[in-house]
């Protein structure tokens, strides 16, 4: 039988538990072990987890020996969003991929509730309070700090993703119906006197009444900030502009791949291979451009979120030289272990097994 993701995600929280790694998974758990989500188009949502900083060369070994055992043929670390002084603004993002089927599982692992660079919620709060889920097996954070966060990110899905929106407005307000108070309490806490107005409107399904109220409480959250901790608040904006000079321009986490190919006809094939990783969530979108042409802004923007833009090459140019072959799978193995080797590699299964699984597979 086939090692599934739902497999891994069952493996990975046992193994965490066992290992006795301080986490809790900070949303979309209420499917698990499925990752797919009904109300959006993507086919999964990624795993949120926060991790205790001193934990993670443990998770690094846990998740590693994971992808070997069920199956995957890479696991990377991505550290495009962890290149700032403060530990909050910090993500460490892992990635797991096959080929044979093709499937993509990210875990994502985060060190605070992030407003504009302030932290919320830093790392000890949000692991302060977490509450074992006996019947999902998993650790989760504290129900009233992933609700506050939530108004967040509501006010910020406005006017777009209506869905999301009404599927964490639901959330919110049936937390709230049997929360009320302690819910209450961290919204006054957070937002003054505008957090319990500002859910009183979402409950009423006003947005106006909501986003005015919600914007004042960030506001007075954030002078609350500035006047008690000035030097902090000084020290992470400086932190927040540089990371996203960083993230933007130097080091980002999409690149620029040159592939060779025989003629214009085997680039629809290329393009249909990208297409297929797009449709899995190996990225949100890619792009191409001619051998020497310049990397737009559009491009730096696309690669900033990861994608990957294909620059049409010369064999002596190329990155990957796909003239001799026309397997998909195999067009797809050599795009992703060039994305995998781009960023940390933590397992990386050879070639040469995962074509005889592949093999394998096809003769069955």
């Amino acid at each position: 039988m086939r090692e599934t993701i739902e497999n891994t995600v069952i493996r990975l929280f046992r193994a965490l538990e066992a290992a006795g790694i301080r986490y809790a998974v900070l949303r979309n758990y209420e499917l698990f072990p499925t990752l797919k989500r009904v109300a959006e188009a993507s086919p999964h949502t990624d795993i949120d987890l926060v991790v205790d900083s001193r934990d993670l060369d443990s998770l690094r070994d846990v998740m590693a020996g994971i992808a070997e055992e069920h199956g995957w043929d890479a696991l990377n670390e991505c550290d495009h969003w962890a290149q700032s002084a403060a530990r909050h603004h910090n993500i460490e993002v892992f990635r797991f991929h096959r080929t044979q089927p093709l499937e993509y599982l990210q875990v994502d692992v985060f060190h605070g509730y992030v407003l504009l660079g302030l932290p919320l919620y830093d790392e000890a709060q949000m692991l302060a309070g977490r509450i074992h889920d006996a019947a999902r097996g998993l650790t989760r954070v504290d129900a009233v700090k992933e609700n506050v966060y939530r108004m967040i990110q509501i006010h910020g899905l406005y006017p777009a993703s209506e869905r999301k929106r009404a599927r964490y407005r639901a959330g919110v307000l049936a937390f709230r119906a049997s929360n009320r108070d302690a819910l209450d309490r961290a919204l006054t806490a957070q937002f003054g006197r505008f957090g319990v107005p500002a859910a009183d409107a979402l409950a009423l399904d006003d947005t106006r009444l909501f986003m005015r109220n919600m914007r004042l409480g960030r506001l007075q959250f954030i002078l609350k900030f500035a006047l008690r901790r000035p030097f902090s608040f000084m020290a992470y904006q400086v932190c927040r502009l540089r990371e996203h000079i960083l993230r933007f321009r130097t080091r980002q986490c999409g690149l620029v791949l040159r592939v060779s190919v025989r003629d214009e006809s085997q680039r629809p094939v290329v393009r249909g291979v990208m297409d297929e990783l797009v449709r899995n969530s190996f990225m949100d979108e890619w792009r191409e451009k001619e051998g020497g042409a310049r990397t737009s802004k559009e491009d730096h923007a696309a690669m900033e979120q990861g994608a990957i833009v294909i620059e049409w090459s010369k064999p002596d140019h190329a990155d990957i030289d796909l003239r001799e072959i026309d397997d998909r799978t195999a067009i797809a193995d050599m795009i992703l272990r060039v994305g995998a080797r781009h960023h940390k590699p933590l397992f990386l299964r050879d070639s040469a097994e995962i074509s005889a699984t592949a093999a394998e597979a096809t003769a069955q």
